[in-house]
């Protein structure tokens, strides 16, 4: 329904005039937003998937360089639903969860440690950094030689990388604070446990939460890294004796693997995240 209105100062009649729409808009339902997501990022594997058939399929690059689909495929059947790679998969996974727990916790304590303590920091913080600068592929083989070809030296070099982000991440949302939020604290009478409570460990935690997907990620780097130098159990044991053979299809089909573990750890990182309540992780 439309009306117009008749301007009384002049007697004219302005343009016609359309009531504005109350409604809120409204949102696509959970399912299409899934979906459209969902499509967006499978347009990149698509997208490479059908680059690798063709170049593959014309012969353009040599087999040992980049194998064909289904060679792959083949080899995933063969050495993963088979279970041949069952204990090398579960080497790995282990060894990726613990060095993330260990670099979770190790890098939130140091954190607000070295957040309250300046002189820690001083002392400290340098030879954090120092030992994050130091090549994991040269230093791998020494933590081997000292501790075995068991899960140690995967959980060390692991934990060393998922360490850092998670330790620099807590230190900087907990030194993060308004001066007007904590002045606001501080004017109600609020005590440091109140304060770490409600203002600091909310913002550490919107800090700390994006750090993971890093922290996790370096977590499995370090643990193939291991591997590959040497243990007795791992995928990336399992890239060096395949690539020693010439078998580059079952080295393609291991790092497919490695990306869907990676994909894994991001969406339980995310679904982590969304658990958390909204006073400890504003979202």
């Amino acid at each position: 329904m439309t009306a117009t209105v008749t301007d009384t100062a002049t007697g004219e009649e302005p343009a016609e005039v359309r009531p504005i729409d109350q409604r809120p808009p409204r949102e696509g339902s959970a399912w299409r937003r899934f979906s459209s997501s969902m499509g967006l990022r499978l347009v990149v594997p698509v997208v490479l998937g059908l680059l690798w058939w063709f170049t593959t399929s014309r012969g353009m690059v040599s087999a040992l360089i980049v194998p064909e689909p289904a060679a792959v495929w083949n080899a995933l059947k063969v050495y993963l639903l088979d279970g041949a790679w069952n204990a090398d998969i579960w080497s790995s996974v282990r060894g990726t969860l613990w060095s993330f727990i260990v670099g979770l916790v190790l890098g939130i304590v140091g954190g607000a440690l070295m957040a309250f303590i300046a002189s820690l920091k001083t002392a400290v913080y340098p030879y954090v950094l120092a030992f994050q600068a130091f090549p994991k592929i040269a230093i791998a083989p020494l933590f081997v030689v000292w501790l075995g070809y068991g899960d140690v030296p995967k959980v060390i070099i692991g934990a060393s990388l998922a360490f850092f982000p998670v330790i620099s991440a807590t230190m900087a949302g907990l030194l993060d604070v308004d001066p007007d939020e904590h002045a606001l604290m501080r004017s109600i009478g609020a005590s440091r446990r109140q304060e770490l409570r409600h203002l600091r460990l909310p913002r550490a935690m919107s800090y700390v939460f994006p750090s993971l997907d890093v922290a996790v990620v370096g977590a499995l780097l370090g643990v193939i890294t291991v591997e590959i130098v040497g243990t007795e159990y791992g995928l990336g044991r399992v890239i060096t004796e395949r690539a020693a053979y010439g078998d580059s299809a079952a080295v393609y089909a291991v790092l497919i693997i490695l990306a869907a573990l990676g994909a894994a750890l991001h969406v339980v990182v995310g679904l982590a995240h969304k658990a958390m309540p909204r006073s400890i992780v504003p979202k």
